[in-house]
C-alpha cells in the first residue's frame, strides 16, 4: 500500500463529526473559523465546506442520484454525488467517504473496492463558491471514472440513482433542475469533465482500436 493510499484511506476517528465553516474574504478567499453541529447547519451564517463529485461510466454517462424527501435541503431534487465536509477530514477524504457510504453501502468487501477505486481514480476539479436556498457553501468538486457494476444507495440519503448523458446533465444544471447552483463558472468544469471523459475514450482506442471496445 503506497502512501498516499494508506493518507485517505481512513480519516482519524472521533465520537461525532462537526461540519467546517469557514468566512469569505476579499477575492473570494476563506478562512476557516471553526465547525458546528449538523443540526445547526441551517441556522448557521457561515459557510460551510461541501464536496460534489460527478461519477462518469464509459458510455460518458455521469451518476445521478435522487435525494430522499429526509433531506433539509432540497429533498426529493436529482444532485451528484455530495455532502459535508467533517472536521476531522481533508476535503478530498469527505469525498472518497461520501462515495463509498451513498453507493456501495454493502459488503465490507464491496466498501473496499469503492474506497479503493476513489483513492487510484478521483481528480481534484475547482472549488466554487455557491449560494443555495439562501446558505452560503464551498464547493469542492471533483470527477471520477467508475468501472464498478454492483451499487448499493444509502436508503436514508439517496431514493435511487439512474445515469443521465453527460450534456444532458450539464443542461439539466443549468436550466435549475438539480440540486447543484448553476454558476457560469461551472462551465469551465462541465469543459474539464469532458477533456476527462475525452482522454478516456482515447486511452481505450490506443488499446483496443475502437471506441466501442471498453473493457
Amino acid at each position: 500500500m503506497n502512501q498516499f493510499k494508506e493518507k485517505l484511506k481512513e480519516p482519524k476517528k472521533e465520537e461525532r463529526s462537526f461540519y467546517k465553516t469557514y468566512r469569505k474574504g476579499k477575492g473570494g478567499k476563506k478562512t476557516y473559523i471553526g465547525s458546528i453541529p449538523p443540526e445547526l447547519e441551517l441556522k448557521s451564517n457561515c459557510c460551510l465546506a461541501t464536496v460534489s463529485c460527478f461519477v462518469l461510466n464509459e458510455k460518458g454517462e455521469i451518476l445521478v442520484e435522487e435525494r430522499t424527501r429526509n433531506k433539509k435541503i432540497d429533498p426529493g431534487s436529482p444532485d451528484i454525488v455530495s455532502g459535508h465536509v467533517d472536521n476531522n477530514e481533508t476535503a478530498t477524504q469527505a469525498m472518497i467517504r461520501e462515495y463509498v457510504e451513498e453507493l456501495h453501502n454493502g459488503s465490507k468487501e464491496e466498501q473496499e473496492k469503492a474506497r479503493n477505486e476513489a483513492i487510484g481514480n478521483l481528480k481534484k476539479l475547482e472549488e466554487l463558491y455557491l449560494v443555495c436556498n439562501e446558505r452560503a457553501y464551498f464547493i469542492q468538486f471533483y470527477m471520477m471514472l467508475t468501472k464498478l457494476e454492483t451499487l448499493t444507495i444509502q436508503k436514508e440519503e439517496v431514493k435511487s440513482v439512474r445515469w443521465v448523458p453527460m450534456e444532458e446533465l450539464f443542461e439539466m444544471i443549468r436550466q435549475g433542475k438539480t440540486g447543484i447552483v448553476y454558476d457560469e463558472n461551472l462551465e469551465k468544469i462541465f469543459q474539464e469533465v469532458r477533456n476527462f471523459y475525452q482522454e478516456i475514450v482515447k486511452g481505450n482506442e490506443g488499446k483496443h482500436g475502437t471506441i466501442g471496445c471498453f473493457r
